[in-house]
């Protein structure tokens, strides 16, 4: 039987966008994460983070201030891409 590696990864918001109403905010956010690689994020709670914030991977599951949260699905992107997707949603 395969042991399972455990993954840990680190993302560290560095801009948002905030659409529509603000009951239910719509947010979107440009986030770099530890391993090199940026990617436009989308709670599925619709929470918005803030620059500055840090949501971790812990295996399969995301954190946010140590509470579990769920991420919209999403692609690591280049550091410029993620600036023209932030910019064009």
């Amino acid at each position: 039987m395969k042991n399972k590696k455990v993954v840990f990864i680190e993302g560290h918001i560095i801009a948002n966008r905030l659409f529509g109403d603000a009951s239910p905010p719509f947010c979107i956010h440009r986030v770099m994460f530890s391993n090199g690689k940026y990617a436009i994020v989308r709670a599925a709670s619709g929470i918005c983070f803030k620059p500055g914030d840090v949501i971790q991977r812990n295996d399969c599951e995301w954190f946010f201030n140590d509470e579990k949260t769920r991420l919209l699905s999403f692609e690591y992107l280049g550091e410029n891409e993620s600036q023209r997707q932030l910019l064009e949603y």
